[in-house]
């Protein structure tokens, strides 16, 4: 991935187990559905697409290196 990463130093508030490629496929793109946890999860591919994600307390998906992390983060703490 040749995105330019600039968010730095956070940590997830909760960090899910499941894999995204196992997550129920849905409607809309980049989004998909843990029967775990009962929640639509959010593929985060920027920075932007992140904080927005983070705002609206969603759970979200992001590619960190070669594995893709999967939880949500405390809006509290991202400015």
């Amino acid at each position: 991935m040749t995105e330019k990463i600039t968010i730095r130093n956070c940590t997830f508030a909760y960090k899910c187990q499941a894999k995204w490629d196992n997550l129920e496929i849905i409607d809309y793109e980049d989004v998909r559905f843990c029967q775990d946890c009962q929640k639509e999860v959010h593929f985060c591919h920027t920075d932007e697409e992140l904080v927005q994600n983070i705002h609206l307390n969603r759970c979200v998906a992001i590619n960190r290196h070669t594995t893709i992390e999967m939880g949500y983060f405390a809006p509290e703490k991202i400015k």
